[in-house]
């Protein structure tokens, strides 16, 4: 029988080592089954078990030659090796862990997105239609996601080989879209950058949208006006982080404000509220309303006793501060380490700049019921100067003792009352920190990452109750340039280009020396 088979050994030998290495190949490639890979190794196996059955000897002298006993060691530690790699590649897929090293985190994902996906109270699935070449970015990207929750999950979806997918969720742009689907609801999100993705899985996951009123008939700011004083560079910024925007004429109200509302805003009156409308925001309020009033200085709005109603007693005046004023303006302050509060406790270490304000207290003796938070408070070389005239005509004014309001002095307070949903309010001393023409002309970079507009979001996610939300949003590319002094370009210079190069060259002729 071994005779016989020795004619063939040679063939069977070949043929088996040519089924590994075709299994290998196919599955590098990824075009075999698990059941076919199996059987091409076993065949193997056993057609190369033939050739060592017949040709024992032969495997005996070859296997007991000192190349193979160093070829096996070699193996060894190749199997070894590749034991490891494996190990780590299998580990690295079951257990997500990256380290960012970036100077602004720019690479990890912000503490709003995180916030958002721990609040998942559902599953939340994201459908990525995208191309093979394509996806790789999309996946890193979505594999962050996934890691902070296992109610977040993702798949991805060729729309060229499965359209029919893609049109079932009336999918316009087929490479490029993801889609976010909560029980039955979608979200369709174009791109994968963070903000767009955060954006969508908020509005997926919430089951109302908050609806933000701004008062109107008095000279207020509104949002679609695109004048200086205007505020349309916010309207998209809110209405991208889900909330709905309007505005309301409360002369035009018959009878109770819209039950949609979630908070009402009053940004800059020119002109004072009559008597009922005052009492309509007064009758909201004490029915746990939810309220952002801006004034600015030398204003009337017909809004101060509701204000002494609450704890507060608005200063006529304007704060000067010569330590925190904006490049030598003391009129234009800037803060970077706001008051504690919800509305303020992500803005630490941002320039939030509030021009022109006016200042504020708490009154003699204020309500109970209701608990009273400064948000910014100025410095000790602040003063509240009550001679506007002065101000106006661009008069130097300088602080006079026993005449002025001398500081700290607060500009903005945050109002809560009590119970389950109580009562919300935030006053300001100022109406134009986030007008056009404050966003245009005083802050710097992409106006959707200024700790002004930030202090906005903040402020209404506060009056809607969703303060798990508050943070400040995905961090900006930034580019780190390293400077040298001609000194030390020299010598990068030389150590580049000749020392190292000559270590080189003196350390192979070393070896080539003791070899020789």
């Amino acid at each position: 029988m071994r005779e016989r088979l020795q004619g063939w050994a040679t063939y069977f030998g070949a043929a088996g080592l040519a089924l590994w290495f075709a299994a290998g190949i196919l599955k590098v490639l990824g075009r075999i089954q698990n059941e076919s890979l199996i059987a091409l190794l076993v065949v193997g196996v056993l057609l190369f078990a033939l050739y060592v059955y017949a040709r024992p000897a032969e495997v005996r002298q070859v296997v007991g030659s000192r190349g193979v006993r160093y070829g096996s060691n070699a193996l060894v530690v190749v199997i070894a090796f590749v034991g490891v790699v494996g190990l780590l590649n299998f580990l690295g897929t079951r257990y997500h862990a990256s380290w960012d090293l970036t100077a602004n985190k720019s690479n990890s994902l912000s503490d709003q997105t995180i916030k958002v996906l721990k609040d998942l109270k559902e599953p939340v699935k994201a459908i990525a239609f995208y191309g093979p070449e394509s996806r790789q970015p999309v996946e890193d990207e979505l594999k962050q996601y996934a890691a902070q929750t296992d109610k977040f999950t993702y798949q991805f979806i060729d729309p060229l080989a499965q359209p029919q997918i893609a049109q079932q969720y009336k999918v316009i742009q087929p490479d490029g879209t993801i889609v976010l689907v909560r029980g039955t609801r979608n979200e369709n999100v174009f791109g994968s950058d963070e903000s767009g993705l955060t954006n969508g899985l908020l509005k997926v996951a919430q089951d109302t949208q908050a609806v933000i009123y701004f008062t109107t008939g008095h000279g207020e700011h509104v949002p679609d006006d695109t004048a200086q004083n205007g505020l349309s560079s916010l309207k998209p910024i809110l209405e991208a982080v889900n909330f709905k925007v309007d505005v309301l004429n409360l002369r035009l109200i018959t009878d109770t404000l819209p039950a949609d509302l979630s908070a009402l805003v009053i940004a800059g009156p020119r002109q004072p509220f009559d008597d009922q409308e005052v009492k309509r925001v007064k009758d909201y309020f004490d029915k746990n309303g939810r309220i952002f009033i801006m004034i600015d200085p030398d204003t009337q709005t017909g809004l101060d006793a509701f204000l002494q109603g609450v704890g507060l007693q608005l200063r006529n005046d304007v704060v000067i501060d010569p330590r925190f004023g904006l490049q030598g303006r003391p009129q234009i302050i800037l803060f970077t380490n706001p008051n504690s509060h919800a509305v303020t406790q992500d803005l630490a270490g941002f320039s939030t700049i509030i021009p022109t304000a006016r200042s504020m207290t708490k009154t003699e003796t204020p309500p109970s019921g209701y608990a009273l938070t400064s948000l910014f408070t100025t410095s000790d070389l602040s003063w509240g100067e009550t001679d506007l005239a002065a101000l106006k005509a661009g008069t130097p004014v300088q602080f006079n003792q026993g005449v002025h309001n001398k500081g700290p002095l607060d500009l903005g307070y945050a109002v809560e009352g009590s119970g389950d949903k109580p009562a919300r309010l935030i006053v300001l001393g100022n109406s134009t920190f986030d007008a056009n023409s404050t966003l245009s002309s005083i802050l710097s970079g992409g106006i959707q990452d200024s700790a002004n507009v930030q202090l906005f979001i903040n402020a209404m996610r506060w009056l809607a109750s969703q303060e798990n939300l508050i943070a400040i949003p995905p961090k900006a590319t930034s580019t780190t340039q390293l400077f040298l002094t001609g000194e030390q370009s020299i010598f990068v210079t030389v150590l580049s280009s000749l020392l190292l190069p000559a270590a080189m060259l003196i350390l192979g002729a070393l070896v080539w020396w003791r070899r020789r």
